[in-house]
């Protein structure tokens, strides 16, 4: 081979491993730092022996064999820096290419204790110069034209690994932040979610009258039934998925009926239903549903309305639910972003009610969607029809 594929295929034999280093690290999510190590270990041990087994004995390879050897070194790994020694003497044992080993390492262990990779060039630099003189002096002038060809080729390499790693770093970093972000808002639907069956509780006790056997009665189960559901909630403390809601078969003119009668008693708010004769069955969670309704509900008297219609209607395979009010309505500016989580225009909201909605209609494989003017907001869900 001539020199220029001498150096191109050096350049490959170089870089291939440590890529598929990289590749292997970024693919396994996982991998601690101590597994780390023990690839990179493994890597550089491989490209210490493919360069010295599978390129031509020449001052140029003997070069390249120092680039694995330093990032062993400046990695700390002191049992693979001295196999690698060890494994050039066993490889060129015969040859005096060895002596440039040796004296480079040694010259790195005593005057770069930093580990600088700069000062490592330049020590592997003049190392290599002084070599050639001493025991090739006849090559000078064809071992100088290696000797940049090598500066060039250790500062990509070095540039390749520091550079992948920190990217990969980068993106283990972001991984962590995202999963703490997905935490956070976790915790922060779940605060808003407990705070409907809390607040029913503790108004259903104020009202609660205990010489009374039949206020007993009538508050005891609904305040039970409202804890059930905040268990529920606490129980299923991740993000909504098909995976944790329980699909069964319902009439969802009960699910409104129940949560109408519940928020017109306690509340003392005007709700009115219209399309309510035959039954309309869906696949759903009633648990679930009842939250949506509920939210959506709460957000119309929030937005000062006075009334609220709950329309039914059925279209072909579909059933159509609008909850309509006469509040303030939302604005142009809004629209596009009541979906969004935590965006919120109430002084003490947490910007999830609708967001949280939206995420539990779509896993019904539903949609949600609000319509609004100056008159009031629509806010309107479409559900699948179970054909019964």
């Amino acid at each position: 081979m001539n020199m220029f594929e001498i150096i191109i295929v050096s350049i490959i034999l170089l870089l291939f491993p440590l890529m598929c280093y990289l590749f292997y690290i970024v693919a396994n999510k996982n991998i601690d730092m101590k597994h780390r190590d023990l690839v990179l270990c493994f890597t550089l041990i491989s490209l210490f022996y493919i360069i010295g087994k599978y390129q031509p004995v020449s001052f140029y390879t003997i070069l390249l064999l120092s680039i694995p050897l330093f990032l062993s070194y400046k990695k700390d790994f002191k049992p693979v820096t001295y196999s690698l020694v060890t494994l050039s003497i066993l490889l060129y044992h015969q040859s005096y290419y060895i002596f440039f080993i040796i004296i480079n390492f040694i010259f790195n262990f005593v005057f770069n204790r930093e580990k600088n990779f700069f000062n490592y060039v330049f020590i592997a630099t003049i190392t290599a110069l002084i070599s050639t003189l001493i025991l090739d002096i006849n090559n000078f002038l064809n071992n100088s034209v290696y000797l940049i060809c090598y500066i060039v080729t250790a500062n990509l390499v070095y540039y390749t690994i520091t550079k992948g790693e920190e990217i990969i770093n980068y993106h283990i970093e972001y991984k962590d932040l995202k999963k703490e972000h997905e935490i956070r808002q976790s915790l922060f639907k779940i605060t808003h979610e407990i705070k409907n069956p809390l607040a029913v509780c503790k108004a259903y006790i104020d009202m609660f009258d205990y010489n009374d056997k039949n206020c007993a009665k009538k508050y005891i189960p609904i305040i039970s039934g409202e804890i059930d559901k905040l268990l529920i909630l606490l129980q299923d403390f991740l993000l909504v998925n098909k995976d944790n809601i329980n699909f069964d078969i319902m009439d969802i003119n009960f699910l409104l009926e129940d949560i109408v009668a519940s928020m017109c008693e306690l509340n003392k708010v005007n709700i009115s239903l219209e399309g309510f004769e035959d039954e309309v069955f869906i696949v759903g969670d009633y648990n679930r549903l009842t939250q949506v309704m509920t939210n959506l509900i709460k957000n119309s008297f929030e937005a000062h309305a006075s009334k609220v219609l709950i329309k039914l209607s059925v279209l072909d395979e579909l059933v159509e639910i609008e909850i309509i009010d006469n509040g303030d309505g939302i604005s142009e500016s809004d629209k596009d972003k009541i979906y969004k989580p935590f965006y919120t225009t109430k002084k003490e909201g947490t910007g999830l009610g609708v967001s949280l909605s939206k995420e539990i209609v779509e896993a019904h494989n539903g949609s949600l969607e609000y319509l609004s003017d100056s008159s009031g907001t629509t806010a309107k869900i479409m559900l699948p029809l179970k054909q019964i």
